[in-house]
């Protein structure tokens, strides 16, 4: 028996052993990763160009969300079926409805009165929708959490229990953070009117900087994926591409606040 056990041991150990090898070997294929780059250039173009149009409004960038939500629930890159997406897409628009009633009519261009000081009138009508959405947000995530936990809890076969909860957590947070970049028109709009240029070059320059670092993240999800890695998707690895992006809609939000604490 014991010697029964040190083979199956021994087993096991090789193929953990042969599975980190894999991954330490791991590469993306030139096609996909030219593919992940090229996707993640040209959502982050569309979107903020689409913001800094003249005639820019949030219903606007609400329209290139709802296409990029499509591409990513398309081509869908994790673990789950129908009702893993359905989760998903219900964070999503739950989060874009609560985004678009609280951006409902234009934010003051400015909080500054007479050159010098802040109005208080202003900055409070300028930061509320933050408030708003930050509730919402917050809300969202605690329902996708039940509904993602209670579903996999009437599953009768309950494998791979953390990773499908991971899988659709993470889908879910992506898809309800992806309407922060309906903030973004209002932001390039409210810039000119800084008194502290420099802090708000500062607090561009930062947000800029943490989305490429966390676009750079798609490239390491890939090349450490052990088990799928090697189907070569490329529409799969375009979709992981994605979730940075999506997740990057946090990142516009918070620096449309750090935009009104340097004013």
């Amino acid at each position: 028996m014991s010697d029964e056990t040190h083979i199956c041991n021994k087993q096991v150990q090789n193929d953990a052993n042969s599975c980190t090898s894999s991954q330490k070997q791991a590469h993306i294929p030139h096609t996909n990763f030219l593919a992940m780059i090229a996707s993640q250039i040209f959502v982050v173009i569309l979107i903020a160009g689409a913001s800094a149009l003249p005639i820019a409004s949030a219903k606007i960038t609400l329209v290139v969300c709802a296409l990029i939500l499509l591409t990513f629930l398309t081509f869908w890159p994790l673990h789950g079926n129908v009702i893993d997406r359905a989760i998903a897409l219900f964070s999503c628009v739950a989060s874009a409805w609560c985004a678009t009633l609280a951006l409902k009519g234009w934010l003051p261009q400015s909080v500054i009165i007479d050159n010098e000081t802040v109005s208080m009138s202003k900055f409070i009508a300028a930061i509320k929708p933050y408030e708003r959405w930050a509730v919402s947000f917050a809300l969202i995530l605690v329902a996708a959490t039940f509904i993602t936990f209670l579903r996999q809890m009437l599953r009768e076969n309950r494998t791979n229990l953390v990773r499908n909860l991971s899988h659709t957590l993470t889908a879910s947070i992506a898809c309800a953070a992806l309407p922060g970049w309906m903030f973004l028109p209002s932001i390039i709009r409210f810039m000119p009117s800084l008194r502290n240029t420099d802090g708000g070059i500062l607090v561009a320059a930062l947000c800029v900087l943490m989305v490429i670092l966390l676009s750079g993240l798609s490239y390491l999800w890939v090349r450490n994926n052990c088990k799928n890695y090697y189907e070569n998707n490329v529409t799969r690895d375009v979709a992981i591409s994605l979730l940075p992006i999506m997740f990057s809609g946090m990142l516009i939000y918070i620096a449309g606040l750090g935009m009104l604490v340097v004013a």
